[in-house]
């Protein structure tokens, strides 16, 4: 089992990653708000107020998704966001996934 972080920064594409996660057999999740560090860093810290201008079009706010993928199906399940996001061209977002070592809570067939 993966621990599958995803950071959506074009957040008009969250919708269509959520439709394709219950598509792919995904069912939970947690979805929230965040903010990526070079905003915070260029607005709320004057001594990096001069980096402004690097953040033009950068948007004020992501979505961020956590879920739990099974081994096998985590492959393909990459392979259908990186559809949707397009993780290759610059400010889209990022995705990675960890091992999970151990849980609870999880429904069962899924530990």
């Amino acid at each position: 089992m993966k621990l599958v972080i995803i950071v959506i920064n074009k957040t008009e594409l969250l919708e269509e990653v959520l439709e394709y996660m219950v598509e792919a057999g995904i069912t939970g999740g947690t979805v929230y708000d965040s903010v990526g560090m070079g905003k915070i860093l260029v607005y709320d810290i004057p001594i990096f107020a001069a980096f402004k201008e690097l953040m033009i079009g950068s948007k004020a706010s992501n979505k961020t998704i956590i879920t739990s993928v099974e081994d096998d199906k985590l492959d393909e399940f990459i392979d259908g966001v990186d559809k949707i996001l397009h993780f290759d061209e610059p400010g889209t977002g990022v995705l990675f996934a960890i091992d999970i070592y151990k849980s609870k809570g999880l429904p069962k067939g899924k530990k």
